[in-house]
């Protein structure tokens, strides 16, 4: 019996590994491919029924409860019942005295988990460590079914213990397994974090434009910010104070953006703006209420005074080079006198593929500084 007991164990513990691994970023109840993952916890919970441990002729012991728990603790009630419902299925086929035991037995430690994570906020983290009893309690009445057995009190006696250690160290095991991935995803994630964060302004850096500017697609469109004699601030002001008008710009810039959009410091007292799926006739309104915002925004800092932007604005292509078209119209607008914004001539072309109106026409639209076409 203790050699079927370690062979259950060791399957438990291989496909508890592996099933790990599909957990590819952090936080892990936000990942797609649920019912993927509890198809696996369900095929888990099957395979262990074919390795059992004979306790008595018609009743096997195994760790069929442990991925059946592990769901419950992470999905709910609901999922974790669908998961005991189908391994008892398999369970019913087998056939044996101990059919009846197991399901009650199955279908109890369930509901007892259910309540445990609605009530008490359970989740599977909580079995590793201070909370380690807790793997212990939700299998306490596992093998009170054994009392309905033939010479139930008997069996009881002899393997209730046993039968309650035997899965909980299982419980206990499997969960450190997926919490200890848990755990090295979510450093990877702070640590990638962390590498693509502008420390100063909390936006996103260069490293993570320069990896989401190759990532652009159609109707996406590029806004570079920069801010206006901003080395005036600095030589009147102090460096110090400098930087936190880079940091209530930045915050400005990021709180008129859709989430789906991304500002980033650039560099220096530059910024930049990723649109993801925007008209390009809309781009210089968007463009416009952006500048129009930081104008308008009093900068304590300053003693209320207010800095302004000048922005380029380039539209994505099957050309190349979009960061050059979006740097000439920035400099252009500062050009023109700063404090505006100034538009590439592919957001002309886009918008007159998108509205069928003549290039004049677009131009109209689009006016609030046109880069005019060098050649």
């Amino acid at each position: 019996m203790l050699r079927a007991l370690f062979l259950n164990a060791c399957v438990l513990i291989t496909l508890t590994y592996l099933l790990s691994l599909t957990y590819q970023r952090s936080p892990v109840s936000g990942e797609g491919g649920s019912l993927q993952r509890l198809v696996a916890f369900n095929v888990m919970g099957t395979v262990l029924l074919f390795f059992p441990a004979q306790l008595a002729p018609g009743v096997v012991l195994d760790l069929r409860a442990v991925p059946v728990l592990l769901v419950t603790l992470e999905y709910g009630l609901l999922p974790g019942l669908g998961i005991a419902a189908s391994i008892l299925s398999v369970r019913y086929l087998q056939g044996g005295a101990g059919v009846l035991p197991a399901a009650l037995a199955l279908l109890s430690v369930t509901v007892l988990a259910g309540a445990a994570r609605r009530w008490v906020s359970l989740r599977m983290e909580d079995l590793v460590g201070r909370l380690f009893y807790w793997a212990f309690l939700l299998l306490l009445p596992y093998p009170l079914t054994l009392l309905l057995l033939p010479n139930g009190e008997a069996v009881f006696m002899r393997l209730g213990g046993p039968l309650v250690l035997f899965n909980a160290v299982g419980l206990l095991v499997c969960a450190s397994i997926l919490v200890g991935r848990f755990q090295a995803l979510r450093a990877l994630q702070h640590l990638t974090r962390q590498a693509e964060v502008d420390a100063l302004t909390g936006l996103a850096n260069r490293r993570r434009f320069n990896a989401d500017l190759a990532q652009m697609d159609e109707q996406d469109a590029l806004l570079l910010i920069d801010i206006d004699h901003f080395k005036r601030v600095n030589d009147t002001f102090g460096h110090a104070v400098g930087d936190e008008v880079l940091e209530e710009v930045a915050r400005c810039l990021a709180e008129k953006v859709r989430t789906r959009d991304t500002v980033y410091r650039y560099g220096g007292e530059e910024f930049a703006l990723i649109l993801r799926r925007v008209e390009s006739v809309r781009l210089v309104e968007v463009a416009e209420r952006l500048r129009a915002a930081v104008e308008e925004h009093p900068l304590s800092m300053l003693g209320g005074g207010r800095v302004t932007v000048s922005i380029g604005v380039a539209c994505y292509t099957r050309e190349p080079a979009l960061l050059e078209r979006a740097d000439a119209a920035l400099y252009a607008a500062k050009r023109a006198g700063r404090n505006r914004v100034c538009v590439h001539p592919d957001v002309l072309h886009a918008f007159k593929s998108e509205s069928g109106e003549s290039s004049n026409s677009a131009s109209g639209s689009l006016s609030p500084g046109v880069l005019e076409d060098r050649g």
